[in-house]
């Protein structure tokens, strides 16, 4: 991993270096030292913002380190082999930059994909894994409270034999959308497999997750639900449950799914507590 309180010095050690350099030698092809700190800001801040912002503070501080140099005024033979310079860098810079930035891109997408379910565009059961070991630590130090909400869509393999995969698709991707649109962003929504779902509330005790898995579950119930002109009719089951000191993530999901298991079979589209 890298060590950002090293790179910043040795981004502020290149830069003074390039300019200590350049400030007493009369060789203009040395401000191409400057390269070293701008690619080494761009490694650390990846971004086109941050990059246009580098490129744009090294013109800067070349042309105020010449002309304090010289005086105010630079020769003419000077400024070509400058502007020559500065041309090589910036395409340099610009190159090398652009490469940077795509492969921290594709990092990101590929960490997203793995951490994603595709269909849904949500977390997946091994997102919820990783955020549960810190979370499950971080409530037990804090003693804050933690709700776990489990819902199913209610007789979905139903809906996957009347309207078929692209229909139950379409009810999966619409469901997950609306819930999104409701609960909170500290909130982690995942889908951890075929129709079922599971929302963590950090800071948030069971009542309050009562509240809201009843909005959630009333939103669901009152949408038109339409595939080819067909409307499905949508309903989700709930169950919720607080998280105990001294719980491992089975145990807590073990209870949700305790909760789940009494709403679907005491008639389904309810929200049961336990």
């Amino acid at each position: 991993m890298m060590n950002r309180k090293l790179m910043y010095v040795f981004i502020l050690a290149s830069l003074v270096m390039a300019l200590v350099i350049n400030y007493y030698s009369p060789v203009e092809s040395l401000w191409m030292l400057l390269l070293i700190p701008s690619l080494a800001a761009v490694v650390l801040f990846p971004t086109w913002k941050a990059a246009i912002t580098v490129g744009l503070s090294g013109f800067i501080i070349v042309v105020m380190t010449e002309l304090a140099g010289q005086h105010g005024q630079l020769p003419y033979q000077n400024t070509v082999h400058l502007m020559i310079t500065g041309t090589v860098e910036w395409l340099v810079f610009t190159i090398a930059s652009y490469f940077r930035i795509r492969t921290a891109r594709l990092i990101t997408e590929l960490r997203n994909l793995a951490l994603t379910d595709p269909l849904t565009e949500i977390y997946n059961r091994r997102y919820l894994d990783l955020y549960m070991n810190k979370a499950i630590s971080l409530s037990q130090k804090k003693e804050h409270a933690m709700t776990m909400m489990m819902l199913d869509i209610d007789h979905f393999k139903a809906i996957n034999d009347t309207h078929g995969h692209n229909g139950g698709d379409m009810v999966l991707q619409k469901v997950a959308e609306v819930i999104k649109g409701i609960i909170r962003d500290s909130d982690v929504f995942v889908r951890t497999g075929g129709e079922e779902f599971i929302i963590i509330l950090p800071d948030c005790p069971s009542d309050h997750g009562i509240k809201l898995a009843e909005r959630i579950r009333k939103t669901i119930e009152g949408i038109e639900f339409v595939y080819k002109e067909n409307r499905i009719w949508v309903t989700i089951s709930i169950g919720i449950t607080e998280y105990i000191r001294g719980q491992d993530l089975n145990e807590f999901k073990k209870r949700a799914d305790q909760a789940l298991y009494q709403a679907k079979k005491s008639g389904r589209n309810r929200v049961v507590v336990l």
